[in-house]
């Protein structure tokens, strides 16, 4: 390797997690693809993590220690891509662990197709002690290349949601955005953060996609660690949406072909505004603004459905939800949809409002009769849940939730609890709810099984929608 340009940096962001770090860092030096830097950048640690690295022989390690006055984890990251000396970086967390030929099927696969100036990677899951998670995603391997807007335009439909460890790119197409001294403050900094967590996983690809192709290895070369530390579990729950579509919808302006997706952005920004005001409701009673803005956007969303169908898909959770409280206009006719080319839960979510309008006394719950019911999660789909629960006369005891700003307050009068409730409150013949959308159940059902006791039943809602 030239030391003074190497073809790629692998930046592994740090702190406080040694033993995390050991395996991780044990995977990278240990790659089939050998010629890189390793910038090891640590936020401060007190762990040890210092001396480990500093006694590592390896001359390909670069270790960088932030002053506690800026460790951030979006200054680490972004202070990530300006210390790299490669032409391509890759950022990786302390808490994943690279399969060993992870970096050479990325370097080949962007050697092979030189437009392409970002690729990532598919994921599989391990629980906290490193063992292998059952369940995940059984599509066939394969390649996928986005020309410019095409990730932009199908993340509306598909939601592919790149993990960040996984994300190689070029550094000469790094936005100018995403400068250092961009993301220094105090608390406002703070604040803002909270309130776009994790949305920049999508918006990096895209704002690079608005000019460049990028790629997608569908193959788990990267295994991602289930445990409740990562800092999302304390991010807001709805106002990421809010900003992640309002800024993709800009991203979009100017890019050829995506003119007519603005009420598709429109629509999952309005989706997730309702979704922090409903979620937020701390009674089952719900104030005449919130009512008035959930009717008036399921009303909008039918009157456009025939010119924007792909709009009212994913405003699917609102038209559900005023038809849960009988609001909005009488229930238009959903057989004309298709959820072709969507993510499953937009099908799902099809099915449940599909039965919700053609028979409006049944319930997906209906199999549940006579069971305490314990939703995991506090977001739309949970709120839904507890409204469907309350028509089907269940008890919905709480609701789980491991994001700290959520935990001791209620929604629509049911409590938020934390995962360490479950081991001392769900008792054996209980049913535990998953109401993630995402279609990653078994990476949810193991956080679950790590704090129950007693033998409940998880299931998936998306399960229920389908056995109704």
């Amino acid at each position: 390797m030239n030391p003074a340009i190497p073809p790629l940096t692998v930046a592994l962001l740090t702190y406080n997690r040694l033993d995390y770090l050991k395996q991780s860092l044990a995977a990278v030096l240990g790659q089939s693809f050998e010629d890189f830097e390793l910038l090891v950048l640590d936020n401060g640690s007190s762990d040890g993590t210092a001396q480990f690295i500093l006694g590592l022989q390896d001359p390909r390690i670069r270790y960088v220690r932030n002053s506690r006055n800026v460790s951030t984890v979006e200054f680490n990251c972004r202070s990530a891509y300006h210390l790299a000396l490669g032409r391509r970086v890759i950022v990786t967390h302390d808490d994943d662990v690279m399969e060993q030929d992870m970096l050479e099927r990325q370097m080949r696969f962007m050697d092979g197709h030189p437009e392409v100036r970002l690729v990532w990677t598919r994921v599989s899951d391990i629980d906290q002690d490193g063992h292998a998670l059952v369940g995940g995603s059984t599509v066939p391997d394969a390649e996928r290349i986005f020309a410019p807007g095409e990730y932009i335009s199908s993340f509306l439909k598909e939601r592919l949601w790149p993990m960040p460890s996984g994300v190689m790119l070029e550094r000469a197409v790094l936005p100018k955005l995403y400068a250092v001294h961009a993301c220094l403050g105090e608390a406002a900094a703070r604040k803002k953060t909270l309130e776009t967590a994790g949305i920049e996983d999508v918006l990096m690809p895209a704002r690079i996609n608005r000019r460049h192709a990028i790629g997608y290895l569908d193959q788990p070369l990267l295994r991602r660690r289930v445990h409740t530390q990562q800092f999302s579990h304390a991010a807001s729950l709805s106002l990421p949406g809010v900003a992640l579509y309002r800024d993709l919808k800009h991203i979009a302006k100017g890019v050829p072909g995506l003119e007519a997706e603005t009420l598709h952005f429109d629509a999952f920004t309005a989706r997730f505004f309702i979704q922090e005001a409903i979620t937020t409701q701390p009674a089952r009673a719900i104030n005449n603004g919130i009512l008035k803005k959930i009717g008036k956007t399921a009303d909008g969303l039918q009157r456009n459905m025939a010119l924007a169908p792909d709009a009212f898909m994913a405003g699917l959770p609102v038209f559900l939800l005023a038809q849960l409280l009988s609001l909005g206009e009488p229930a238009c006719q959903l057989n004309t949809l298709s959820a072709s080319g969507h993510a499953s839960a937009t099908e799902k979510l099809l099915s449940w409002a599909r039965k919700a309008t053609a028979t409006p006394r049944s319930s997906i719950l209906a199999g549940l009769e006579g069971r305490r019911i314990i939703i995991f999660g506090s977001a739309f789909i949970a709120a839904l849940l507890i409204l469907e629960a309350e028509k089907n006369g269940d008890q919905v005891v709480a609701c789980i939730d491991s994001n700290i700003n959520r935990q001791g307050r209620e929604m629509l009068g049911v409590p938020i609890q934390p995962l360490a409730w479950m081991s001392e409150h769900v008792e054996e013949g209980d049913v535990v709810v998953i109401s993630s959308e995402r279609d990653h159940e078994h990476y949810i059902e193991a956080l679950i099984h790590q704090h129950l006791r007693a033998a409940a039943r998880v299931v998936s809602w998306k399960h229920l929608t389908a056995s109704a």
